[in-house]
């Protein structure tokens, strides 16, 4: 199920206007390695939790999204060169256990 999953959810990524690494992982950071944040990031979770009937209302944004352009050009930098940032980071791994569990709630699923 989960091979499938990730085919659905990198095409639900693309239907977004977000551009994928070539091979989609477990391991893909949404806000690092898709650039998903602020504005962008509301719209997507609620998008993905329509989508697959997640329900997401419980799901934290401001815990691992930053405001819209609040790293402005240093958004490479601050990824590369900074261990450990402020933010949480949700992978897609989090999506898929989501997907299946139909609630987004990553504190509970660790």
């Amino acid at each position: 199920m989960k091979n499938e999953n990730i085919i659905l959810l990198r095409e639900f990524i693309e239907s977004q206007g977000i551009m994928c690494e070539s091979h989609l992982r477990e391991t893909t950071l949404l806000e690092r390695d898709l650039r998903i944040t602020g504005n962008d990031a509301v719209e997507f979770i609620l998008a993905f939790g329509k989508k697959f009937n997640v329900d997401v209302s419980k799901f934290r944004l401001d815990e691992y999204f930053e405001a819209e352009g609040v790293l402005g050009p240093f958004f490479p930098f601050f990824y590369k060169y900074i261990n450990s940032p402020s933010k949480k980071r949700l992978t897609i791994k989090t999506l898929l256990d989501a997907m299946e569990s139909h609630v987004l709630n990553p504190d509970c699923m660790m």
